[in-house]
């Protein structure tokens, strides 16, 4: 399921680069509506279950994900929350390696039950990095063929980007501390995309304010996630 999802999305992202330019009202939108959706999740499943232990020393795991994609924001000069800088056909490498160290913290809590038995391999966990990778990939893609690099290192780092997170997945699936590391390895997952998505969600409005149809994806991706997390036992 993880494997198929993540790999999925990452091909109809880099699909939709040859429909959907990266500075259209639409990829800001769908960009919105990913980031509604991750936030949501967040805020509605992932952060109450990892505090449902009652260990409270979580929220010190929690911020250093988030410092973690801080510095991992340095490298890769905000690709996952929208960003790309490529230019003269040559493909920053530093920011591709930021985003990958980032796809495989994300996917490292997925293959491991939560603190009430939440399987993240088919939960709105799953879903949310899904969603969420479909519009960067889109923007990698996009920007790169802008940029004319060579096809086969777009397919290359393409491909790289849609492994890394299930790799994260299956290396912590396969390490003996992992289980009882689990909801640590979650909080700082959290961590890390409660930075992204609330990025994405404070640079989609202009001059902070949001126009009526980007507040809808927003409201939309938002009530989506809570449902899931409230109605599907997940």
């Amino acid at each position: 399921m993880i494997w198929t999802l993540l790999i999925l999305s990452v091909a109809i992202g880099a699909g939709t680069a040859w429909i959907i330019q990266t500075n259209s009202n639409t990829f800001k939108y769908l960009l919105a509506f990913s980031g509604a959706f991750l936030f949501g999740t967040l805020l509605t499943h992932m952060i109450p279950e990892v505090f449902a232990s009652g260990n409270f020393h979580m929220g010190w795991w929690i911020m250093v994900g988030f410092g973690i994609q801080l510095l991992l924001d340095y490298l890769s000069e905000g690709l996952e929350h929208g960003h790309f800088h490529s230019h003269d056909a040559k493909v920053p490498w530093l920011a591709i390696v930021g985003l990958l160290l980032h796809a495989f913290i994300e996917g490292m809590p997925l293959s491991h039950a939560g603190a009430h038995g939440h399987d993240h391999s088919t939960g709105s966990f799953l879903w949310a990095i899904a969603l969420h990778k479909m519009p960067i990939a889109l923007l990698v893609t996009g920007a790169l063929r802008k940029a004319q690099v060579k096809t086969t290192t777009i397919l290359g780092i393409l491909g790289l980007f849609a492994l890394a997170t299930p790799l994260g997945s299956l290396l912590a699936n396969t390490l003996d501390f992992a289980i009882t590391a689990a909801p640590y390895l979650l909080a700082v997952a959290i961590g890390l995309l409660l930075h992204v998505s609330t990025t994405i969600l404070f640079e989609s409005a202009q001059n902070h304010q949001f126009n009526i149809k980007k507040l809808l994806f927003v409201l939309i991706g938002m009530l989506l996630a809570a449902w899931m997390s409230s109605n599907m036992n997940i």
